[in-house]
């Protein structure tokens, strides 16, 4: 077939995860006969909302900065600061007030990354940890927030579906939120933003060489304080999208996915030094973990195994993100050599 570069496609790390899941969907309904029924299937499309909407987070500063762990405290804090103020104005208007308010509050702490990463040059890793430290402080101890029932019109929203099955044989449902379309909308602008933008042309080439990148016209700063800015407000959408699909606000359940996430997003195919990864990547890698947990469940397999799991694929991941930058540093190489000879 014209176009179709087999040698090309096998070199991607998206083809292997994709390979991996058709593999293990197959092992898990041998074992199980469940994987393939329609409530198992919406269950797993369930599970990918919030864990894909972080994953843009980690991809976005990954290709561009480097490693953003703070996604999580972000989501939390600013949930709960979106909820609190709608409970004491009153609001019960269209959800996506609510949501708006969050993302302000989440564009806020993003920026107050943004500003000490670009303006002191500070590592990404180093300064989102401590902010973590922050805003759960902030969180636990200045707001001593604590579980809260979500206001009428997010409970309202919680309780629109987009689908819903039923599972003939064994009598189990399960419903897919209209969270499942904000994570896809969210997506698609991502996508056509990088894809399609002078912006998203200067995020890859950033996370390739930043002095190239400022040499060739992108403004470096802005775009990197941009994709802070960005995370935070995404940050947010994902924790009042895990609260509305609770139906309720705790803070204590945020923290901690930042691992999971970014070993999502290295399985996927995204590098560790920038400037190297897809969208369909952190999808891929999103759905393979989200798989894993789910065929434990069905296999009877402890929970505690998947840690194992997830822990050794951020070794592996690393190792491939690693060993794939060392073999474009030799191409480079060959090539100048070649080119000067």
């Amino acid at each position: 077939m014209k176009g179709f570069n087999w040698k090309k496609i096998t070199k991607q790390s998206e083809f292997y995860v994709f390979l991996i899941i058709v593999v293990l969907s197959v092992i898990i309904q041998i074992r199980s006969g469940l994987f393939f029924a329609n409530n198992n299937i919406v269950d797993i499309m369930r599970s990918m909302i919030v864990p894909c909407i972080y994953a843009l987070c980690a991809f976005l500063a990954f290709i561009s900065t480097g490693p953003d762990v703070s996604f999580p405290l972000i989501a939390a804090l600013s949930s709960y600061l979106a909820i609190t103020i709608t409970y004491k104005t009153g609001y019960d208007g269209p959800w996506i007030v609510v949501f708006i308010i969050g993302m302000f509050f989440g564009a806020l702490m993003g920026a107050f990354n943004g500003f000490i990463i670009v303006k002191y040059k500070f590592s990404s890793l180093i300064v989102t940890l401590g902010t973590s430290s922050i805003f759960s402080g902030l969180l636990l101890g200045a707001f001593e927030a604590e579980r809260m029932d979500l206001p009428d019109t997010l409970q309202r929203f919680g309780k629109v579906s987009l689908l819903t099955v039923k599972n003939a044989k064994t009598g189990l449902g399960s419903t897919l939120p209209m969270t499942f379309l904000l994570m896809v909308v969210l997506y698609i602008i991502v996508y056509f933003v990088l894809n399609y933008t002078m912006v998203g042309r200067g995020v890859y080439a950033i996370g390739g060489d930043e002095v190239s990148a400022e040499r060739a016209g992108f403004a470096v700063k802005k775009i990197r304080f941009g994709i802070f800015v960005v995370n935070g407000m995404l940050a947010a959408v994902a924790g009042l999208s895990y609260a509305v699909m609770s139906m309720r606000y705790l803070p204590t359940e945020y923290s901690g996915a930042e691992m999971d996430v970014i070993a999502a997003i290295i399985l996927g195919g995204t590098r560790l030094n920038g400037g190297v990864g897809t969208l369909k990547g952190c999808i891929l890698g999103t759905l393979l973990l989200t798989m894993v947990s789910n065929s434990l469940i069905l296999l009877g397999i402890s929970v505690y195994w998947q840690k194992v799991f997830i822990g050794a694929i951020i070794i592996i991941g690393t190792a491939i993100s690693v060993m794939q930058s060392h073999n474009v540093k030799i191409g480079k190489a060959k090539t100048g050599k070649k080119e000067a000879a």
